[in-house]
Formats: C-alpha cells, sequence, structure tokens
C-alpha cells in the first residue's frame, strides 16, 4: 500500500534519548535496538513529553492531548506513566519525573531528527476515535491515503490486539475492497490456512465509511528494507530465503487462479517470527481471476469483479513493477506477476527496493546465476520469460545443484580445448597419430557437442555424400516403392497403411546395406522410431534392437551412438512389459557410459530421462522421480529450449507427483504445460496437450473434484483420439480414467460399459499378457464388483493377479493392487479368511505408488478392520476402523471411498455388517 503526500500539518520526528528511540512516524519504542510493545495512550504520553523535553507539562494539557478531554478516572495517568517506565527499563524510567500536583517532565537530553509528516484524514477519520461499527477497536495511526481511501492501524481496548482497516467511500475505491475480499475468498477456499498470505476477518460494505478488517502483518518491506536490523542485516542466502516466502505465496495463489498484478515491496508486509522474519503477500485489491467459473464452484458471490476486471484486460499497478506487455495494453497473465517478481528479486538482492532495471543492472549482481534468473523472470518478451512463479522458485531452490553442474561442463569445455590444442600439435609434429587422437577425443565423450565436432574432422565430405546416396535411395526404393520400384503404380494401386510400408521397407534393409554396418544401424533406427508412433511397440523394439547390434559390432559397445540407442531401446522393452530386459539393457548402458553418465552431456540426460521412464512403467514411483529430476536440470542446461522435451519432463514429474500423493503439485504442473507459451500447440502437438489435461484430471480427482475432472479428461480424450485413433495409448488410458471417474461420481452402469471397451481395446492392442491389458482386466474386475456382479470380478481380477505376478513379478507395485482387489471380493463373498490372508501380503508403501488416490495405507488397515468385522472378532475390529477411518480423513481419502466403512462402524455391537 502506497503512503499518501505530505502536508501541511506539523513534522513528526524521530526521537534519541540514552539508549531508547521513538519515532513518531511509526509509533514505535526500541529501548536497546530492540522493539517494545506498548499500547497507544503511554506513547501519545511519551510523544508528548518529547516534544517538550525538559519542560514541565501539566496534568490537564496530558489529559487534553492524548485524552481528548474525555472523563477518564483519577489514575489513568498514572497507570499511562507507570507502563511507560516499565517499557523504558531501569536505564531510563528515571528520565520521566513526576512534578507534584502539576505534571510530568522528561528529563533531556533528546535528540530528534524529521521522519515525515503526519497525513490528513479526509474522511474525518481521527487517532483515538473508535473504528467506525467496531467499538472496542480504537484508531492509533494512519498507514496510508489516497483519493477516496485510507488505511489506519488500530487496537484492541483491552488486549492490545493490532488490525489495519482500509477505508473507503465509494466507487472504484469500493470496488476494489470488494474485489479483494473476493479474491481472499478464492485464496482461502482453494488453498485453506495459509500464513503466507494478509489474513482479511471482516468487511463493512453496508454503511459508509466502507472497510476491509485485516489481521496486522508486519511493516511493508520498503520499510523493513530500511531498517538496519532487517535486510541489510542478511546475507545473500537469507535475502533469497525471504524472497522465496514472497514467491511461493504468488505461486499459491497462482495454483488456484489467481493473479496478484499489483507486486511490489509495499504490498509484502514483514513482521518478526521465531528468530526469523516472516512474509505475507496482501493487497490483492487489483488483482484478476483467471477462471471465473471457480466463483460458482465454491459459492461465492463475485464482489467487485466486473467481466472486465475478473478477465483482465486492464494494465493497473504500480508502473516501475509492470510487465512491458501491460504496458503496451495486452492483457496482464501470469507471466506477469513474474516480471514483477524478477525485479523484487534483483531489489532485495542488491539491498535497494527502489533501485530500477536499468540497462547494466548485472553488475549489481555478483553471483551468475542469480543473473540468470533475474533476466529470465523480466524477459522483455514474455515468449522467453519464465512460465511460472514455481519456476522461479525452483531455479532458486536448485542453485547449488545448478552450480555444480555448470562446473562441470565447464570443465568439460576446457578438456575439449585442451584435447584440440593437443590435436594441433600433433598434426604439426607426428601426422601418423591424427587418427589415434581423433578416437581419443571421441572416448572423452563429456557431450554431445564433442561427440559432432569430433566427427566433423573425418572426410566428412565424402561420408555425407555416400549417406545422402544410400538414403535417397532406401527412400525412393525400399520405403516408398517397398522393392518394387519407386515408379510402379503396383504398390500405389494397393494404397498401402503406413504399417504395411514399414514392413515392406525393413524387410530389405539388411540386404541392401550388409556392407554399411553404420548406416545400416541408422535405418534400423529411424525405422524403430516410426514402429513407436504407430504404437507397434513390438516391432519398434525389434528395429532398434538391430540398430543396437550393428553400430557395436562396428564402433564398440561404449560409443555414444550405441549408448543412446540402448537407452532408446531399454523404454521400448519396458512398454513391451519385459521390465526384466529393460532394467538389464539400463544397467549394461549405465556401465559402459562410466562417468558420462554424471555430466551434463546427451548420455547424462538421455540415461536419466530413459531411467526415470522404465522406473515408472515398472511403477517404482520414487526413483523414476530422481531420475526425472535429474534429467530436467541437465535438459535446461543442454537444451533450454527444447520445448517438447521440457514438457515431457515436466508432465512425468506430474505423473510421479501423483502416485506419491502430491496431486496439489501434479495439478500446477499441468496447469503451467496448458497455460501457454512456452507450451503452445503448434510446439508441443496436441497429444503432449491430451496428455496435460489427464494429468489434471487425474489432480482433480485425486482432491475429490470430480465434477471439474470430466470435462478435463474428456477434451483430453478428444486430443487423443484425434491424434492416435481409438486404439492409442493415450486415447485407451484417458479413456479408462474417464470410466473410473464416472465410477467415483456414482455412475457405475456407464463407468462399467466405458471398462469392458477399454479392455477389449487394449487387448487388440497389445494383447493379452501385457501389463497395460492386465491393468485394465483389473479395472474391470473392479467395477465388475461395484456394479454388484462377484463372479465375473473374481474371475477377471484373479487372471488380472495371475498375469501380473508372471509379467512384473511377486513385488510389483500392480500386484499388491490386484492382491487388494482379489480380497475384497473374497470378502464379499464370505470367503473372510482367503481375503484376509491376501491383505497380509500387501505392502502399503507398493500399493500407494498405483495410483493417485491419496490414503492407501489407510484404506487397507479399514479394509483388514471389515474383514475382522465379518469374521466375527468384532470388538478387535471396532477400534481398527475407528482409528483406520481418522486417518483416511486425515490424509484426505475420498468421502464415498469412506462412507462404507463409516456405515459399518456405526453398526451396534455383534453387528454382521
Amino acid at each position: 500500500m502506497d503512503t499518501g503526500t505530505p502536508t501541511d500539518e506539523p513534522p513528526l520526528y524521530c526521537y534519541g534519548f540514552g539508549n531508547a528511540q521513538f519515532d513518531e512516524a511509526r509509533a514505535e519504542l526500541r529501548v536497546g535496538g530492540l522493539a517494545v510493545e506498548l499500547e497507544q495512550r503511554p506513547l501519545q504520553v511519551l510523544a508528548l513529553l518529547l516534544r517538550h523535553a525538559d519542560e514541565v507539562v501539566t496534568r490537564e494539557e496530558l489529559f487534553d492531548t492524548v485524552w481528548a478531554g474525555r472523563p477518564t478516572v483519577d489514575n489513568v495517568l498514572a497507570n499511562a506513566v507507570a507502563k511507560l517506565r516499565k517499557a523504558l527499563g531501569p536505564g531510563e524510567a528515571a528520565r520521566v519525573v513526576n512534578v507534584p500536583r502539576v505534571g510530568y517532565r522528561l528529563v533531556g537530553p533528546v535528540q530528534r531528527t524529521v521522519a515525515g509528516r503526519r497525513l490528513r484524514s479526509q474522511l474525518a477519520l481521527r487517532v483515538g476515535e473508535p473504528v467506525p461499527g467496531r467499538g472496542h477497536f480504537r484508531l492509533r495511526e494512519q498507514l496510508a491515503s489516497a483519493h477516496g481511501s485510507e488505511v489506519w492501524l488500530a487496537r484492541h481496548d483491552k488486549t492490545g490486539e493490532a488490525r489495519v482497516y482500509k477505508f473507503a467511500t465509494a466507487g472504484d475505491r469500493l470496488a476494489a475492497l470488494k474485489r479483494e475480499a473476493t479474491l481472499y475468498r478464492v485464496l482461502h477456499e482453494g488453498l485453506g490456512d495459509r500464513d503466507d498470505f494478509v489474513r482479511v476477518i471482516d468487511w463493512n460494505f453496508e454503511d459508509a465509511p466502507f472497510f476491509l478488517e485485516c489481521a496486522w502483518a508486519g511493516v511493508s518491506l520498503t520499510h523493513w528494507a530500511e531498517d538496519p536490523a532487517g535486510l541489510p542485516a542478511l546475507d545473500g542466502p537469507a535475502r533469497l530465503a525471504v524472497f522465496l516466502q514472497i514467491a511461493d505465496a504468488v505461486a499459491a495463489a497462482h495454483r488456484v487462479g489467481v493473479l496478484h498484478k499489483d507486486l511490489k515491496p509495499s504490498n509484502v508486509l514483514v513482521m518478526p517470527e521465531g528468530g526469523g522474519w516472516r512474509l505475507r503477500v496482501g493487497d490483492f485489491g487489483s488483482g484478476r481471476l483467471m477462471e471465473p467459473e471457480r466463483l460458482d464452484q465454491l459459492g461465492i458471490t463475485a464482489l467487485g469483479l466486473t467481466v472486465t476486471q475478473v478477465l483482465g484486460d486492464d494494465a493497473s499497478g504500480t508502473p516501475l513493477y509492470l510487465a512491458p506487455e501491460l504496458l503496451g495494453g495486452q492483457a496482464p497473465t501470469v507471466q506477469s506477476d513474474v516480471y514483477a517478481l524478477g525485479l523484487i528479486l534483483y531489489q532485495l538482492w542488491v539491498g535497494d527496493l527502489r533501485r530500477p532495471l536499468a540497462p547494466g543492472w548485472e553488475s549489481a549482481v555478483d553471483d551468475e546465476l542469480l543473473r540468470e534468473d533475474i533476466a529470465a523472470a523480466t524477459a522483455g518478451d514474455p515468449a522467453l520469460r519464465l512460465a511460472s512463479v514455481a519456476e522461479l522458485a525452483d531455479r532458486l531452490r536448485r542453485r547449488d545443484l545448478r552450480r555444480l553442474e555448470h562446473a562441470r561442463l565447464r570443465e568439460a569445455e576446457a578438456r575439449a580445448v585442451r584435447a584440440e590444442r593437443r590435436l594441433e600439435r600433433s598434426r604439426a609434429r607426428r601426422p601418423w597419430i591424427v587418427a589415434a587422437v581423433l578416437l581419443l577425443m571421441l572416448g572423452l565423450g563429456v557431450s554431445l557437442w564433442q561427440y559432432r565436432r569430433a566427427g566433423l574432422a573425418r572426410d566428412e565430405a565424402q561420408r555425407q555424400a555416400a549417406i545422402a546416396n544410400a538414403t535417397n535411395q532406401f527412400l525412393n526404393e525400399d520405403l516408398l516403392g517397398a522393392g518394387i520400384g519407386g515408379d510402379s503404380p503396383a504398390w500405389y494401386e494397393k494404397n498401402p497403411s503406413l504399417r504395411e510400408i514399414l514392413d515392406a521397407a525393413a524387410q530389405r534393409l539388411d540386404a541392401r546395406y550388409r556392407k554399411a554396418p553404420l548406416l545400416a544401424a541408422s535405418l534400423h533406427q529411424t525405422l524403430g522410431r516410426a514402429y513407436r508412433a504407430t504404437g507397434d511397440f513390438a516391432s519398434a523394439s525389434a528395429q532398434l534392437g538391430k540398430a543396437v547390434e550393428l553400430m557395436q559390432g562396428a564402433v564398440g559397445a561404449g560409443d555414444d551412438r550405441v549408448l543412446l540407442a540402448r537407452y532408446e531401446l531399454a523404454v521400448m522393452q519396458a512398454h513391451l512389459s519385459h521390465f526384466d530386459q529393460a532394467t538389464s539393457e539400463l544397467d549394461r548402458a549405465d556401465r559402459d557410459a562410466g562417468v558420462r553418465r554424471q555430466t551434463v552431456s546427451e548420455i547424462g540426460l538421455r540415461s536419466h530421462l530413459s531411467r526415470g521412464d522404465v522406473e515408472y512403467q515398472r511403477m517404482q514411483v520414487k526413483a523414476a522421480y530422481d531420475n526425472y529430476q535429474a534429467a530436467q536440470t541437465i535438459q535446461r542446461i543442454l537444451h533450454p529450449d527444447d520445448v517438447p522435451m521440457a514438457a515431457h519432463i515436466l508432465l512425468s514429474l506430474a505423473g510421479c507427483d501423483l502416485r506419491l500423493g502430491r496431486a496439489v503439485d501434479a495439478e500446477r504442473i499441468a496447469r503451467q504445460v496448458l497455460g501457454g507459451a512456452p507450451f503452445t500447440r503448434g510446439r508441443i502437438g496436441r497429444a503432449v496437450l491430451g496428455m496435460a489435461r489427464s494429468r489434471l484430471g487425474d489432480a482433480l480427482r485425486a482432491q475429490g473434484r470430480y465434477a471439474e475432472a470430466i470435462p478435463v479428461v474428456s477434451q483430453s480424450l478428444a486430443d487423443f483420439a484425434a491424434v492416435q485413433g481409438p486404439d492409442g495409448q493415450g486415447t485407451i488410458s484417458t479413456l479408462s480414467t474417464l470410466g473410473y471417474l464416472y465410477s467415483l461420481s456414482g455412475d457405475d452402469r456407464r463407468a462399467l460399459a466405458i471398462e469392458r471397451d477399454v479392455y477389449q481395446r487394449t487387448l487388440r492392442r497389445w494383447g493379452p499378457d501385457s501389463q497395460y491389458t492386465l491393468v485394465e482386466r483389473l479395472n474391470l474386475g473392479t467395477q465388475e464388483q461395484d456394479a454388484g456382479d462377484l463372479a465375473a470380478a473374481l474371475a477377471d481380477i484373479r487372471a488380472a493377479g495371475q498375469g501380473l505376478a508372471a509379467t512384473s513379478g511377486e513385488h510389483s507395485p500392480v500386484l499388491q493392487a490386484a492382491r487388494v482387489a482379489e480380497a475384497g471380493v473374497l470378502s464379499a463373498l464370505g470367503q473372510q479368511a482367503q481375503a484376509l490372508a491376501l491383505i497380509d501380503q500387501v505392502d502399503p508403501v507398493a500399493y500407494q505408488t498405483t495410483t493417485s488416490d491419496p490414503g492407501r495405507a489407510a484404506v487397507l488397515s479399514a479394509l483388514r478392520a471389515q474383514i475382522l468385522w465379518r469374521m466375527g472378532r468384532v470388538g478387535e475390529a471396532r477400534p481398527r476402523l475407528r482409528q483406520a477411518l481418522a486417518d483416511m480423513q486425515r490424509d484426505g481419502v475420498a468421502e464415498t471411498e469412506q462412507a462404507p466403512f463409516r456405515a459399518l462402524l456405526a453398526k451396534g455391537p455383534g453387528t454382521a455388517p
């Protein structure tokens, strides 16, 4: 909140006497450098005594000034002086001298400097008067003023509790108060009780002066930055920690669709807490709601939010912190807030919250990574700016890891330069060892660009010409002509499918290029990727396997090309549920890669990314998450502009977050990818946007927001079907998710019909033994159980469990889910002993990783208690069930899932379920 302009009121002073200081402008007393909490009346007595230091101030003058002449009890002045002396402490209390029957005098010496001028109230509000409509709170100090609005500090008469009141008359100022109240409700409903927003307690929009009543949250960031005990006392890491409090709050607001639009130091408040500092973001009076429909979903009246203000097509805010596109008339976005925070980050680091981001600002930032972050957050073109506040915060938190990776990259570059210099010397002295030195450079393998530069030194013109001729021949005769001549009409009259074209080309590849193994390997790799795009993972795996075999025979197991092909092959094997083969392939590739796996290089990137994909397919989610994070770090350094790869890694991390019970984090990532630039349809494709919507739907489902999730997943299904067709992997997976949502919403009939369709599609696509098919058969059995067909449910669930044990192993997470499902059906059929034996085999940690639904350990406990109850062991079951329900409530398990167990607990002792 901005301070008002000076008026012709008398100046306010900052007084110093002994080891005490009193700032009239802030109404703040410090003794020994520490702030002292004191009620309003004793502070006003002190102010008057200081203005007349070494003079006697009469009792009448004190009563007229401090108590405004109102009748008081006899000892009220004596009590105020006693409190003042106690606050001053033994060293300074003696300065306040009682002059019997006359008044009081403060003994000098006293130094004073001008601290400002008192703001003049335009709303006829006065210090000492009650807050209109809040009789127990009295106005203590006017904090800010603007046309038609004022901000005041008030304190409770008895408790001394401080509150801030934002007053307004009408018009735009009243609309801003209403808007702030509305957006605070959205924040509270969407995020719960958070301590990083200024709390709005109440409001009065009925009678003038209208006001918003807020909790006291300290001084503004601007004032705190000028306090020697505040910002100047913090080192660099502590300043970043302070900034991260602000960034986390704004990122949370963005998660629930709230833009701030007026981020600046005066709208961030600071107060001491636990030996440190607590920062809170306030003043959403200029804010915008990105998703207006959330108001209806939350049942919130849109106070102060017109259509224009909801859509946010204005550029309100403080000019210094406005992003360039807002000054050009564009609508505010998440990246507008990112820009403002980037400037605040710069100002906090340099310790000057009034310094603009002028040309040459980099010289004031002595940290290379921080310069990168500030530049990325404040890029003039929003398309080049960081996509979210969460990404900015993540970069700052990973500074140590990024610094290490930068050092490794610089060392790799230095090694490459040294190798080139040695090569030049070798050429001059011993031409006959040039080839050996080139091979040595290839062996370094610390990054992809080194490999490419080395390759350019070997008869490049002849090699490229040979490759071009051979590739042209392959395309015309084998791929397009399918071996019968590219100009033959017979092949085209057949109107072959892409799959037929690929099959025909694959049959002739080895015979044509048996004398050029590296070229044949490259073409096998290309065919493998083409098969993968059609969803034929078996053919893709076969082609990639041939590519690895040919490359390894030609250049050896440690060559970069071989390693990259093997990482690609491992992922295909995992898609086929051949997890042992995939893991072995990864292990061999990592062993041959050696230290290259730990460098910022294409090898390091693909190793972690492939390992993440394989572990995710195996449902080893924590290991997958760690590898995806490592891949993301390398990608941002090595390929910062590769938007499709960035989107793939982000959505993979979101998938892991879902499995690890972090649905809110997964929702944030999905909305980031769906939020526009740089993740546009033109850059990442419709299928990736469909995956982002699928992740968002899963995240909403995990939070119990089924009505929101269904349209999101339906759009995801349309995206995948348009790109992949009815039997594409994404299409099938998303259709299964939609069926589950209908089940959770109570439409079991529709859910069962969808799941039967899903299972038939998986059979056509992958056959009966694939993990994909087996998981969908498990889902079908579960849905049959919900529909009451227990016999069919048991048959399908058992068959799925047996297949998963053979495919994925006895300890796989998906097998845990199958055991839980089978135990549920057995218990419903009255076979309690068998059901209990199955439940006791389930690993709750592994079971949790199979779903984004929270609280699986608590659900397992509830199932066990239910089985014990059905066995007649009610006395043992009841306390277990009660505890399990408490744990389910704590973990956020859906009410629909809790309902059967609550109904069981409500039954009387000894009552059979």
